[in-house]
């Protein structure tokens, strides 16, 4: 399936948002070294017409501490279907 959006790596989006699901926040494992979050982000892409199209997602991310430092070891993403015209 052909994506309705234009190639939006190669574009300069607008408005971008990330945010951390806040009732369900950030969770530490059992031993304290590893932790995993979860969220949503957003930003304003252009269409393939040139028009402002809304971009939206979920991702999630596994972290885990190496000394006094936390390093991202998992992120992925999504990009959520546009809505049917």
């Amino acid at each position: 399936m052909a994506s309705p959006y234009r190639d939006f790596a190669s574009e300069h989006p607008k408005n971008h948002f990330g945010k951390e699901n806040e009732q369900d926040g950030p969770h530490i494992g059992t031993a304290g070294n590893e932790a995993w979050d979860t969220g949503q982000w957003g930003e304003t892409g252009q269409g393939k017409s040139g028009e402002p199209t809304p971009i939206k997602g979920y991702w999630s991310a596994v972290y885990t501490r190496e000394g006094d430092n936390w390093k991202i070891r998992m992120l992925t993403y999504n990009v959520t279907p546009a809505p049917a015209k």
